[in-house]
């Protein structure tokens, strides 16, 4: 087991205090178990990424396309069209 001391902002301190009573007040615990799950959606992201990544890149090169070819929407547009 590795020992480390850390800064937190009172905020943080509070949120790691509610959740360490899920595991009998234990902060270490609850901080091993944030770090796990942070990589698992760090993992669920890449995967996601990957599975769509046709479709992003397909999406990126034809708004590209569009700003080169001087066809895009100015903001002001986009507002007269939805009302805002």
């Amino acid at each position: 087991m590795i020992r480390r001391v850390i800064d937190l902002d009172d905020e943080s301190d509070q949120i790691l205090s509610k959740l360490a009573q899920d595991y009998d007040g234990d902060l270490g615990r609850a901080l091993a178990e944030l770090l796990l799950v942070h990589r698992g959606f760090e993992d669920l992201a890449e995967q996601s990424e990957k599975a769509q990544q046709l479709s992003l890149a397909t999406q990126k090169d034809r708004a590209e396309a569009g700003f080169r070819q001087g066809r895009f929407t100015t903001w002001d547009e986009i507002k007269r069209r939805h009302n805002l």
